[in-house]
C-alpha cells in the first residue's frame, strides 16, 4: 500500500491544487546486505477543482534500484533498510523518470528464513517534479512528494538459489 502525503499539483494556467494520492504495488526485496530491489506500483490521484470537472489520473511506475538491509541477527526481529531508486513511470501519454530515496524497517517473523519475511514499513521521498501532459484534464506538474509504504513480505516469494557442490 502506497500512501504519499498531500502533494501540490501546479495546473498550467490554472493555479495550484492539493491532491492526496494513494496506490498499491508489488516489490521484490533481496536478502543481501546490499542488493537489487524493484517494484511495480499504480497510484491514483483525484483532482477536485472548484467549478471544474472532478477527474482522476493514474501513475503506473516501475522502481529499480539498490537497497541496503542491516544483517540478520539472531534474536532480533528488526532489520533496517535504506535505498535509492529510479522511478520510471507512465501517466496517460507522458513518460517520466524521477529519483526516489527510501528508509524503513522490516519486522521479520522468522529469523531462520533465507529471505526476510514479515511486516515492512518505508518512508520515501521523490526528489523532483513530474511534468504531466494530462493531470486531471489539463497539463500540470506534480511537486516532490513525501510518503510511506506499508506491506508484508511473504516467505518464498523472493528466494535465494542454493549453490550445489559438483
Amino acid at each position: 500500500m502506497i500512501l504519499p502525503g498531500a502533494q501540490s499539483l501546479h495546473i498550467s494556467g490554472g493555479g495550484t491544487e492539493t491532491v492526496k494520492p494513494w496506490g498499491f504495488g508489488i516489490r521484490a526485496v533481496g536478502n543481501e546486505t546490499v542488493s537489487k530491489s524493484g517494484a511495480l506500483q499504480l497510484q491514483s490521484i483525484k483532482v477536485d477543482r472548484p467549478g471544474a470537472v472532478k477527474d482522476t489520473f493514474y501513475l503506473l511506475e516501475l522502481l529499480l534500484g539498490m537497497q541496503y538491509i542491516t544483517p540478520k541477527v539472531q534474536g532480533k526481529p528488526w532489520r533496517y533498510t535504506a535505498g535509492g531508486f529510479a522511478d520510471l513511470g507512465l501517466s496517460d501519454t507522458t513518460l517520466y523518470a524521477a529519483p526516489v530515496l527510501s528508509a524503513g524497517f522490516i519486522y521479520t517473523t522468522s529469523e531462520y528464513a533465507d529471505t526476510p519475511t514479515g511486516l515492512t514499513f518505508d518512508i520515501f521521498y521523490r526528489l523532483t517534479d513530474i511534468d504531466l501532459d494530462n493531470a486531471g484534464g489539463s497539463a500540470g506538474t506534480l511537486k516532490p512528494a513525501l510518503g510511506f509504504k506499508v506491506g508484508y513480505i511473504f516467505e518464498g516469494f523472493w528466494t535465494t538459489r542454493e549453490k550445489t557442490k559438483d
